[in-house]
């Protein structure tokens, strides 16, 4: 069975990852810091939402999640106050996991095996580590100084969450980031296994699924 999925949605989704997580912390600081983040973030919800518009129901659903977390996250910008950024981040949160759960479903209900497949299942990888920043983020503005080597303010350097999210998802342990509280370390070490379950048994099942498309 082939999934259909709205044309570049995945590609669009992927795109907009790839330059929040990479290309836009290398920006120089021409607007601050937290109007760009919201701006990034804002991109997210508008392709996340894009992947689901073929699917009225998952489509109606995320609009509903994503208009109060983008009227929040902006609002927050104005307002500046622990409050705000955590109520943002905490939709976010919410967010990002309905968009995640309903991608694996939609991705894994291919029995056939396409770019978009393909794009689709890099895009998980890649909300996994926006996910997981915003989680720490989220920690850290509960209980101050639940991170070593995050020069975070107010809880909120969202970037260098993100940094620390990926080096973890992927294994990598530079180091430079430690995790101080319990909550930390226990949600760090759960987004380096679940990195690896991801790259193991789910990207693992799309290799075996086209290795066998191809033989057929």
């Amino acid at each position: 069975m082939k999934v259909k999925v709205p044309r570049y949605s995945f590609a669009s989704l992927l795109v907009a990852l790839i330059l929040v997580a990479i290309i836009f912390p290398l920006i120089p600081e021409l607007i601050t810091r937290s109007v760009m983040l919201k701006a990034s973030l804002t991109l997210l919800l508008v392709c996340s939402i894009y992947v689901f518009s073929h699917d009225r129901r998952a489509f109606i659903s995320s609009l509903i999640l994503a208009i109060p977390t983008a009227i929040t996250g902006w609002v927050s910008v104005s307002r500046g106050t622990p409050t705000f950024a955590m109520l943002d981040t905490f939709l976010y949160i919410v967010f990002f996991v309905y968009v995640i759960i309903r991608m694996i479903k939609l991705v894994f209900a291919n029995t056939v095996i396409t770019r978009d497949t393909l794009y689709g299942s890099m895009c998980i990888y890649l909300l996994f580590g926006i996910w997981w920043a915003l989680c720490y983020s989220f920690i850290e503005l509960l209980h101050p100084d639940s991170f070593h080597g995050i020069n975070a303010v107010d809880g909120y350097d969202v970037w260098g969450f993100i940094y620390f999210s990926y080096v973890s998802l992927t294994t990598l342990g530079f180091g430079d980031v430690v995790p101080i509280s319990r909550a930390a370390q226990s949600l760090t070490a759960l987004e380096a296994v679940v990195g690896q379950f991801y790259l193991a048994v789910f990207v693992g099942r799309l290799v075996g699924m086209h290795i066998s498309q191809k033989v057929a």
